[in-house]
This record gives C-alpha cells, structure tokens and sequence, in this order.
C-alpha cells in the first residue's frame, strides 16, 4: 500500500542512501493537437505510476547504474560508455536507455536541484536508478514525463530533505525538453500535482477543483507505439491545406471543453460520456486515427460504454474509454471482446496527490 507521507530509507554506512519516489501517469480528457494551437485542454492524472528508486553508492564507483522491470540492466561508466544487458534488446531499447541518461545526466548536473558538492559525490560514488512503471511507453499515458518527474523528486529530496513540487515540475519540465523538443509542459505539472487540470500555453497549468472518486475509465492499449512528433505534423499540414475547416473544428472543440468543464464538476457522467465521444469526432477527422483504434472505439460504444477517444497523440498509443460499472453484463461482454481482439487494458481512477515519496 501507497503512503502519501514523505518517507526515506538509509542503510546502516551514513553516507549510503535510498530514495523511493513514485509519479502519476496521465490521461488527456479533452485537447489533444488544440493544445498546440493555442485552446486549452484538460487533464487528469491516473492511479498507474512511474516509481523510481536511487541508491548510492552503486555497486562499482563512478557508475550509473539501471535496472528496469522493461527488461533491461544498463550501466553509463565514467568515460561515458554505455552497456545495455541483454545484448539482443532491440533498437527502441537502446533509443530508450540513451534518452534516460541524457535526462539522468541534465538532473545530476543541475544546480537547482542538487548541489556541485552532491553531484561530485554522484559521479565518485556512483549511482543505482531501479525503474519500475506502470505505464507502457509509447502508450501516451506520460510514462517520460512521469518518468521526470520521479528522478527529480528522487534527487531533489536527497540534497533537501523535502519535495518543492513547483521546482522539481519546472526542472522535469526542462529535463523532458531534452528528448522532446515541443512538450508544452502539461504533462509534467499533472504528474507533479495530480488531481484535474487544465492547461493553455498563455496561463500554463491550473489545478482544477472537481470530485471524480467514484469514477473509473478503460484504457485499453492499441499495442502500437504513438509518434508525437509525426502526429503534430500530421495535424499542421492538415490546417495548412484546410485553414477554414480546422477553424471549424477548433470553435467545435472550444465548445466541447467548456461543456466538459461544467459537466465534470457537476458530475454528469453522461454527457460527459457525448463530449469524449465528440472530442474523438474532431481528432479522427484531423486524421489523427487509425483503422485499429476506430475499432477500439466502436468496440468499446457498442458494448455500452459512455465514451471513448484517443488519450495522448494518436496514430497508436493507448484509448480512454468512460464505462458505466453498473452495467456489469455488458462489462463483461466487452472485456472479452477486447481479450479476442488480443489488446491489453486496464481499469483506473484519478489520483489525486501527485508526486510523493513512499
């Protein structure tokens, strides 16, 4: 069982150290591509995390030690060199562990985290990072930036003793700029605060007040990993060659997030249920879907859901669904559907802490 309460372990030598921390993924409830053009979305983190442990020493001084329940054992030596265990882990694998290095090195370098007295020590000593994540990377539920913000909470509580959640988000913020060029920062500010937010690029991240306990949403995982960065393109070359068109959209999509604000805090579920089933209506005609995850949304509306969409980039990557758990027949008719279309899913609530330390 999760603790919210602030924590931390030491073996019996002083100067050795473990950290646990552990981050909300995400899911976007409504604003997916609108984000980028300026229209606010809202957003919610989920009660699938991003834990990270950090132990120093490491094993071997000068070390960067990591160990992932992906299935990988890697280790950065203080020349630089990279190995990654087993050799026959294929490409994305390696993409993966060198980004996490690229990040693990911005953080342990960075003054406003730790100081040059504790990243000296890092780098004599060494340092153990075990990776265990809820999340399917790719999957556009947040797994780097929750991933960020976890390591940063991890390094800032062991030079401070405390956890400043707006400075560890703004450094995750940067971190993650590092692997992802465009990231608007919202999913950092939802992984580092929890609960409901919303987010434009002028007012940045507002936590929102809404009561969803008693609600639960279907993810379902289309198997294929997303492209943010393809998908933006996608969307940007649409509104180029259909300028009047995508203003239409985005008056339509303006609408819909208005409503769903309203409809959130008011708890109607079932309009609320029309408005993600509207919101899919946009991002699929900015052709954003795909033939499997029209599927998954016809699936999941046919054996009773409420709604579904896209959560994250599309092109692939995970389907939010809003389900009625009342309806425990039509529930089962369409779990099993989804287990004969061989796809992975799984129920969550919202979490509403953020980042903490267990």
């Amino acid at each position: 069982m999760f603790m919210s309460r602030p924590s931390i372990t030491t073996t019996s030598n002083s100067s050795s150290q473990t950290i646990k921390t552990m981050s909300p993924g995400k899911v976007i409830l409504f604003g997916e591509h609108f984000v980028v053009y300026g229209y606010p979305s809202l957003i919610a983190s989920i009660d699938k995390y991003f834990k990270v442990t950090v132990r120093r020493p490491s094993l071997y001084k000068g070390e960067i030690r990591i160990e992932s329940n992906l299935g990988f054992t890697s280790v950065k030596y203080r020349g630089g060199e990279i190995t990654i265990s087993p050799m026959s882990l294929d490409t994305k694998f390696v993409n993966i562990v060198t980004k996490l290095y690229t990040i693990i090195d911005y953080l342990i370098n960075n003054e406003k985290m730790i100081s040059k007295e504790l990243a000296e020590t890092y780098k004599e000593e060494g340092l153990f990072i075990k990776l265990e994540s809820d999340l399917p990377p790719g999957g556009g539920l947040g797994s780097s930036s929750a991933f960020c913000v976890a390591l940063s909470g991890s390094l800032y509580y062991a030079e401070h003793n405390d956890l400043d959640q707006n400075n560890i988000c703004n450094q995750s913020i940067n971190a993650e700029k590092l692997i992802n060029i465009d990231t608007s920062g919202a999913d950092c500010s939802i992984c580092s605060f929890g609960g409901f937010g919303t987010f434009d690029k002028i007012n940045g991240f507002k936590r929102l007040s809404a009561d969803m306990d008693d609600y639960q949403f279907l993810i379902i995982n289309s198997g294929v990993a997303h492209d943010t960065y393809s998908m933006v393109e996608r969307v940007s070359k649409f509104k180029k060659n259909n300028s009047d068109l995508f203003d239409q959209f985005c008056k339509s999509y303006l609408q819909i997030y208005e409503e769903g604000i309203k409809t959130i805090q008011s708890q109607n579920i079932n309009h609320l249920g029309i408005l993600i089933n509207q919101n899919h209506e946009l991002l699929s005609k900015l052709t954003i879907s795909n033939t499997l995850i029209e599927k998954i949304v016809e699936t999941c509306n046919g054996f009773g859901a409420l709604g579904t969409k896209i959560t994250g980039a599309g092109g692939g990557g995970c389907v939010l669904s809003l389900i009625d758990r009342s309806n425990h027949q039509s529930e089962v008719r369409l779990l099993e559907r989804l287990g004969e279309l061989g796809l992975e899913y799984f129920f969550t609530r919202i979490d509403t802490l953020g980042l903490r330390l267990t």
